[in-house]
């Protein structure tokens, strides 16, 4: 029997999992292992004459000969030892790759003692970083299933537990909001430094994207071009069939019919968009270069394909709901008066419906304008103005998903980045806001409001 004890006990055995999958995580590897040992050994030598990223170099060099000496020691087999140095340097490459972002690592100069310690302080927080996440998550849940034990041993009165619940959850929902908040504000600190390199005019509406140029040229035109021009495009696909879908399953389908293919449509929206980019990487480019004889199947149409197969779940749910919240008055008395079934859909039950469906279509549009791993596969990566839908683009969400790897901490690249996404922010927080406006003015409540 489920029962509130039995609910605070289960929170509490979650409290305790979390918390040792968080320990086991706090270990270090055998890679983390020897990188560290690297570390220590640089810096018991006492060799100053090198720069960060010259003693990081040298850490790792170390640590890659670490690697082979342990596996000859090992005992191992051939292909045994080769698949051991293999996974080994792979995991030191991406703790390498992590290090060398440090902000005091990038800081330090020749002669600076302290560059190895800054090493191995920075390996040990990826290290830490790991479980931090989940010590919190379990802290989390002790707190609540403790909290809730505790209440429920008080005997409280009904209207003290009641207000202690509505606390709970205005705390939680307040929580969300702060959080969201904070990413913002985050979002437009490490935005905003861009402008001190860049004037706001040549930052947006400049021609070129070479970030890692001398002096570096940040004009993100022709990305928000790019990311304007697959949004549209996909649009002009996504839409109809969203709709015209939604009309179908929710006024023309019989019900067997209905059964089948809404689970279908709502089965893509579970798809992951990794395999979406892949499908149309390995299927959907071969197809355009053989059909449209074009040099490049990664282009516009391409993206705007794979996404308005993305968005057209969106716009067929919501458009589907509003439908079906149309009172069913109104379509008895439009066949009352003689109209057809048809005429009942496009006169009567579209117009009624309308706020849900425009809804409906702004979001997938969000989506579109938002979505990363598609586009980053798929449009081709070409940083230029597109003068033809077969052209390679590179919309917002590819640049940074991209380009934020190999963007030195806080450089005119990484703010850069960040600004991109001050304005990929404020893009989708104008659809959302669209979305809402027209849910509002088009909003039907009965059919007295038709």
């Amino acid at each position: 029997m489920i029962t509130s004890r039995n609910i605070c006990l289960l929170l509490l055995i979650f409290s305790v999992v979390s918390g040792v999958y968080a320990y086991s995580l706090g270990k270090k590897t055998e890679a983390e292992q020897i990188f560290i040992s690297a570390a220590e050994k640089v810096a018991q030598r006492g060799d100053y004459s090198m720069s960060g990223a010259g003693t990081l170099k040298k850490v790792m060099m170390l640590s890659t000969h670490e690697v082979s000496e342990s596996t000859e020691e090992s005992g191992l087999t051939k292909a045994e030892k080769e698949i051991r140095v293999m996974n080994l340097t792979s995991e030191i490459n991406s703790i390498y790759t992590y290090v060398r972002t440090d902000s005091d690592l990038l800081k330090s100069r020749k002669g600076n003692p302290q560059v190895a310690d800054i090493i191995i302080k920075s390996a040990q927080n990826m290290v830490s970083s790991r479980s931090t996440g989940w010590y919190v998550f379990s802290s989390a849940l002790g707190l609540i299933g403790i909290s809730f034990l505790i209440l429920k041993s008080l005997n409280l009165g009904r209207r003290t537990t009641e207000r202690i619940i509505h606390s709970f959850f205005l705390v939680a929902a307040s929580t969300s909001v702060l959080v969201l908040f904070l990413i913002m504000v985050f979002l437009f600190v490490e935005g905003l430094p861009v402008f001190k390199y860049v004037s706001f005019t040549d930052f947006v509406f400049g021609f070129e994207w070479y970030p890692t140029d001398e002096p570096p040229a940040l004009g993100i035109w022709p990305l928000i071009v790019g990311s304007g021009a697959v949004t549209l495009l996909s649009s002009l696909i996504a839409i109809p069939l969203g709709v015209m879908t939604a009309i179908y399953l929710a006024e023309i389908a019989p019900t067997k019919v209905r059964n089948v293919v809404k689970p279908a449509v709502e089965m893509l929206a579970a798809l992951p968009s990794v395999v979406i980019g892949f499908f149309g990487m390995v299927v959907v480019a071969p197809f355009l270069q053989d059909t449209f004889d074009i040099a490049v199947g990664l282009n516009l149409f391409n993206a705007s394909v794979m996404l308005a197969f993305m968005a057209v779940p969106t716009i067929t749910s919501i458009s589907e709901d509003a439908l079906y919240s149309v009172p069913v008055e109104l379509k008895e008395a439009s066949l009352a008066l003689g109209a057809t079934h048809w005429q009942s859909i496009y006169k009567v039950m579209v117009p009624a419906s309308l706020s849900g469906i425009s809804t409906g279509v702004i979001l997938g549009m969000a989506r579109s304008i938002g979505e990363t791993m598609v586009v980053l596969m798929v449009a081709g990566g070409a940083g230029l103005l597109p003068s033809s839908i077969f052209d390679p683009i590179r919309p917002m969400p590819a640049s940074i998903a991209a380009e934020m790897g190999e963007a030195p901490f806080h450089s005119e690249h990484y703010h850069a980045l960040f600004a991109i996404g001050m304005v990929l922010f404020l893009f989708t927080m104008a659809f959302n806001l669209i979305a809402d406006y027209v849910a509002h003015k088009y909003k039907q409540v009965g059919s007295a409001t038709l």
